[in-house]
């Protein structure tokens, strides 16, 4: 796997710090995370994704949600993290078919539940339309949901050019 080149896509396109340099190649030793990479006619990836399992732990992060959000939390959930394409690749059907290896992965580890987070940038390539068209059940919308992890961890927003004020809207789907 070049988990360089795909931290420079994810860095790139959802924001410059996001993905620190070796933690792709510790997520995909991680039996709890599993990375994919996509490549079309050449070596050079054109698209990558990065899925785990989440912990119960981890419904704090949700909580913003609300309670409901946090309830998923008692069976086993998997979170879709991340995905990008560069910008002369979409449309293509890349992003769907990162979803989908995700998506069978969870369901390989036992997971009752996918989250995701869709990023609303602004942009006409942001990914609610491929979440919805794959049957995710839309919850609420979250506004500048990552101001504050953005300031504290230190990556730089794409489209903010500074700390992330975007929204965030919260998918999930029943595997």
């Amino acid at each position: 796997m070049n988990a360089m080149a795909a931290e420079a896509i994810l860095n790139r396109e959802l924001g410059r710090g996001i993905y620190a340099l070796g933690r792709l190649s510790r997520d995909a030793a991680d039996p709890i995370a599993a990375v994919w990479i996509a490549r079309e006619a050449g070596p050079q990836p054109v698209g990558a994704a990065v899925a785990r399992l989440l912990i119960p732990e981890d419904a704090a992060y949700y909580e913003r949600f609300g309670p409901d959000a946090v309830k998923l939390f008692t069976g086993t959930v998997g979170s879709y993290e991340a995905v990008a394409v560069e910008p002369g690749f979409r449309r293509r059907g890349t992003g769907r078919l990162l979803t989908e290896a995700g998506l069978e992965w969870m369901r390989q580890q036992g997971c009752d539940v996918a989250v995701t987070l869709a990023w609303l940038s602004g942009r006409s390539d942001s990914s609610p339309h491929l979440f919805r068209s794959l049957g995710f059940r839309e919850w609420g919308t979250v506004e500048r949901f990552y101001y504050e992890e953005s300031l504290r961890d230190g990556w730089e927003c794409p489209v903010c050019l500074g700390p992330c004020r975007c929204s965030a809207t919260l998918f999930t789907l029943r595997l």
